[in-house]
């Protein structure tokens, strides 16, 4: 009997073990997708960032636009006065992340020429990986997204190949992005 037990002991244990590993995001992890677009399949990247806590994923908007997007519960990304949401773009030439940042502001700079970029503190990544360089714009003239923060960095798969991930919070005020702040810093920090 004590034998059963034990050995009923060690399954359920293990059970919970393998239920809390698939139920848990994979920190830093670029997961990887087949979807059908233009009549063919594309592959799609996603980075395992898990739902901050009083937030949602959008998922018919993230899946139309192939990006994963939070909003606050109870709101979606049409009527949300902020939304996070996260990219990731295949590296396949191993550029610097700051290279492809600067391509990035510089095109900014073109779309919106009030655009106003300031330099943030750089924000350190669970388990000492490369830390997200952080940036907030502001762009009067852009409507629907006048203040946005930008944190971008570098990840690899599993397979060692490089990856570009931005988390982006894009806000109707700055009211909205000061309010959304702590859940876009969590998902940072996390990542």
């Amino acid at each position: 009997m004590l034998c059963n037990s034990v050995s009923y002991r060690h399954l359920v244990v293990a059970v919970f073990i393998a239920v809390f590993a698939v139920s848990s995001p994979a920190k830093s992890e670029i997961e990887k997708f087949m979807r059908h677009c233009s009549g063919k399949l594309c592959l799609y990247y996603r980075a395992s960032v898990a739902v901050p806590e009083g937030w949602q994923e959008d998922e018919a908007s993230s899946r139309a636009m192939n990006v994963q997007i939070f909003v606050p519960q109870g709101k979606t990304f049409d009527n949300a006065g902020a939304i996070i949401y996260t990219t990731v773009k295949f590296n396949r030439d191993k550029t610097p992340i700051a290279t492809l940042v600067a391509e990035d502001h510089a095109n900014w700079r073109k779309k919106a020429r009030d655009v106003k970029i300031e330099r943030l503190p750089e924000v350190a990544r669970a388990a000492g990986q490369e830390p997200f360089l952080q940036y907030q714009f502001e762009m009067p003239s852009r409507k629907a997204q006048p203040f946005e923060r930008v944190a971008t960095t570098g990840d690899v798969d599993k397979d060692g190949n490089a990856f570009l991930v931005a988390v982006v919070l894009t806000a109707t005020s700055m009211k909205a992005l000061k309010a959304a702040e702590p859940a876009y810093l969590t998902i940072l920090k996390d990542y």
